[in-house]
C-alpha cells in the first residue's frame, strides 16, 4: 500500500469507530481513541477507555494490521477484533508487553468470527440515509483526511490529520466545546500551517501538533 492508501483505510477505520464513542463496543467500554500506528506501521490502533475517561485512564490498546492477505482490513473487522478480545475473559494476547501513552498494547493478528450486531446494522443505515459517509472513492481524492482522533484531558480532543501531499500525521488540539462550524472549518488549512508546529512529547502517532484551542 501506498502512504495515501494507508490513510484512506485509516480514514475509513476512523468514522466507523465514532459510532462507538457515543455507545459501548463492549460492556463497559467505548473507543477513546483511534491512531495511525507509527514508524510507517500499517496499522491502526483503537483505545478503549471507559465512559468520560481521557488518554490518562485508558483501558487498552489494540493493534490491528490494515491489511492481511492482500485484504484492506474493514471497518467492521476491527470492530469484531476489538470485541473478541476486550468482550469476554481470556488469556491475554501472546503479543501484549509494549506500552504506550502508558497503556498496555495488544496486537491483534489472528482472524475472529464476525458478530456484527442489529444496533451496527442500523446505525450504518440510518447515517448513510441522512448523511451519507465519503465513497472509497471521494476518500482516495481528497486533498486532506481525518485520520484519528484521541480524547484528552480538560475536555480536549487531538485530531489526527493526514494531507495527501506530505507524509507525516499532525495532530490538531481542539477543545470539544468549542468545536463548532469556524474550528471544523479551520482544521485541515490550519493543519498545513508549520510554524505553527510544535513537538508532539510522548505522543508517537504523529510528526508534530497544533493548538486549535481558542
Amino acid at each position: 500500500m501506498t502512504p495515501w492508501e494507508v490513510a484512506v483505510a485509516q480514514a475509513d477505520v476512523t468514522g466507523h469507530m465514532i459510532l462507538y464513542t457515543q455507545a459501548p463496543i463492549v460492556e463497559g467500554f467505548r473507543v477513546r481513541g483511534v491512531l495511525l500506528a507509527p514508524h510507517g506501521s500499517t496499522a491502526v490502533r483503537i483505545a478503549l477507555g471507559a465512559p468520560g475517561t481521557d488518554v490518562r485512564g485508558l483501558h487498552a490498546l489494540y493493534e490491528i494490521p490494515l491489511v492481511r492477505d492482500d485484504e484492506v482490513l474493514s471497518p467492521w473487522e476491527a470492530v469484531d477484533r476489538v470485541r473478541h478480545e476486550a468482550g469476554a475473559p481470556r488469556l491475554p494476547s501472546a503479543d501484549h508487553s509494549d506500552t504506550v501513552l502508558g497503556t498496555p498494547l495488544t496486537r491483534l493478528v489472528e482472524d475472529v468470527p464476525g458478530e456484527e450486531r442489529p444496533e451496527d446494522r442500523a446505525h450504518a443505515l440510518l447515517t448513510t440515509l441522512n448523511r451519507p459517509a465519503p465513497s472509497d472513492e471521494e476518500r482516495e481524492q481528497a486533498e486532506s483526511l481525518l485520520v484519528g482522533f484521541l480524547y484528552l484531558p480538560e475536555g480536549r480532543m487531538r485530531l489526527y490529520v493526514r494531507h495527501q501531499d506530505d507524509p507525516d500525521v499532525v495532530g490538531c488540539d481542539v477543545r470539544l466545546t468549542e468545536a463548532g462550524p469556524a474550528v471544523i472549518a479551520e482544521v485541515f488549512p490550519r493543519s498545513r500551517e508549520r510554524e505553527l508546529f510544535e513537538e508532539p512529547g510522548d505522543d508517537p502517532h504523529c510528526a508534530a501538533v497544533m493548538n486549535l484551542i481558542h
